[in-house]
């Protein structure tokens, strides 16, 4: 099974996960690693490394989600990234994470990251778009 770890600013990938366990229930191979002010890059990158082996990708690989491409989250991450067995995907939304949880026993890593990356980008939406004036 795909572990993900999401790699955030602030408790928001806690809060991510929180939702999709209201969403869908429980969760396994699933973990949150929070970037705090008092934490140096060090302190983080042994929190990231811990939670990696806590999601198992050692043994089945995981995608590192984190909020934004160029802050330390990411920037952190990327020393993990491993072609074919750990990826980095940034700009985490609630739909990818959803779709994570549904999809990572069908695809390997590279393919399901893709896939989330698509996903992702599908759910964000602007209602005007969709919605004729004055229907909101």
């Amino acid at each position: 099974m795909i572990g993900v770890v999401v790699f955030t600013h602030a408790q928001m990938g806690t809060a991510l996960l929180d939702a999709v366990r209201m969403i869908i229930g429980p969760v396994a191979g699933a973990a949150a690693v929070a970037v705090r002010r008092e934490a140096g890059v060090e302190e983080l990158r042994q929190e990231l490394a811990a939670a990696l082996a806590e999601v198992g990708a050692a043994a089945h690989g995981a995608i590192i989600m984190t909020d934004m491409f160029g802050g330390s989250p990411a920037n952190i991450s990327t020393a993990f990234l491993e072609p074919g067995r750990i990826e980095v995907l940034t700009g985490v939304n609630l739909p990818m994470l959803l779709k994570f949880f549904s999809s990572r026993g069908n695809f390997p890593v590279p393919v399901l990251a893709a896939n989330l990356r698509d996903h992702g980008r599908q759910g964000v939406v602007l209602a005007s778009d969709l919605l004729p004036h004055g229907q909101a």
